[in-house]
């Protein structure tokens, strides 16, 4: 294949064949290409599928501003790439930090890549990636949860000042279907890794403004996960987490093929009230001695991270839903912990309640 230079601004998606990815970064990455705002080269390890085209991608592509390389096949072509702008990697985690180390070298001096959470499945991987990276503010880690929370974190003090100083935090991202076949690679790792990060990366965006680490200020106190029955991962398909950060309880349950709804509730405890950010629907709500207050939160996640980092000249730590490399390499650290304090994994029945499952740990 042939890729032409061209003056516009260089994008590459990592893992651009992935649910994820042709949800959320392809059709909006496309139509910045097909207005000429960049040129985009969309990156896997198979052939173009034939359902991958949509007109945006069709246009632009026969405008040359985009292009798919299979770089299992094109592994030549793969390593001649230089010069690029952006890179956003949406790969399954055990590879993040290996294509992030790839790309490295080949950006430009103002070149960023941002890694959708977690930052890797490997602490080993992502401290070898620590080593590698000579500039500061380069690598960024991406958690949607987070960005979603950005009408909330916003203005953050005036909604905490509302109810109180924090009591206590309790965390529900639970949904009733299982495992796709198309997803067993990508969450092979477990449950943990796929939702305990955003947890992590919630409870930094509410309370953490501390410059200790972040792993050095959460305690973990129990960690109880199960799978359910005929779970085609390795890892964990629910877990049930006590934790702590700066004296502040925390309870998260996490899971898929739990329950007949979804449950994706966060609840601010406080001395004066609580607030319910309700990522299920896109709602937030205040509630103390004068009411209730309903707010919304961002709906277009991926979309808003990506309009900020392409669009504006302000550093990506502004923009919704963006960590720096190290509090991601914390978060990671804190993972890791929870993965090793599993004990045995009892199975449980698809459509369990929670307390059905944690009567059976």
């Amino acid at each position: 294949m042939e890729i032409k230079s061209t003056d516009l601004r260089k994008v590459v998606l990592e893992g651009c064949n992935g649910n994820w990815a042709r949800q959320h970064y392809l059709p909006f990455l496309a139509q910045k290409a097909e207005k000429g705002e960049l040129e985009l080269l969309a990156i896997d390890v198979v052939p173009e599928p034939g359902d991958f085209a949509t007109t945006s991608w069709n246009t632009a592509k026969a405008e040359n501003r985009a292009y798919y390389l299979d770089k299992s096949r094109y592994r030549e072509e793969y390593y001649q790439l230089t010069e690029v702008d952006f890179v956003f990697i949406v790969v399954p985690d055990q590879f993040h930090c290996q294509i992030a180390e790839f790309w490295l070298s080949r950006l430009t001096p103002t070149g960023k890549i941002f890694i959708e959470k977690p930052l890797d499945a490997s602490i080993q991987s992502a401290l070898w990636l620590k080593e590698k990276i000579v500039k500061d503010m380069v690598i960024y880690a991406f958690d949607h949860y987070l960005a979603a929370a950005e009408p909330f974190l916003r203005d953050k003090a005036k909604y905490l000042k509302r109810i109180g100083s924090i009591k206590r935090i309790e965390f529900h991202i639970l949904e009733p279907f299982g495992i796709p076949p198309n997803r067993v690679k990508t969450l092979d790792k477990g449950m943990i890794f796929d939702l305990f990060s955003h947890v992590l990366a919630l409870v930094a965006g509410v309370i953490d403004s501390s410059t200790t680490a972040f792993d050095q200020r959460v305690r973990l106190e129990q960690v109880r996960a199960a799978k359910y029955i005929d779970c085609p991962i390795s890892g964990e398909s629910f877990a049930w987490i006590a934790l702590s950060i700066d004296d502040i309880p925390i309870t998260a349950v996490v899971g898929k093929c739990v329950a007949t709804s979804e449950d994706k509730l966060v609840t601010l405890h406080g001395t004066k009230g609580r607030i319910e950010l309700d990522f299920a629907r896109d709602r937030f709500f205040i509630i103390d001695s004068k009411g209730i207050q309903q707010e919304g939160l961002e709906e277009n996640q991926v979309e808003s991270f990506l309009e900020f980092v392409l669009g504006k000249r302000m550093p990506p730590l502004s923009a919704p839903g963006v960590l720096s490399f190290d509090k991601a390499l914390e978060i990671l650290r804190v993972l890791g912990e929870s993965k090793r304090q599993i004990g045995r994994m009892p199975l449980y029945r698809c459509g369990a309640s929670v307390q059905d499952i944690l009567r059976s740990l």
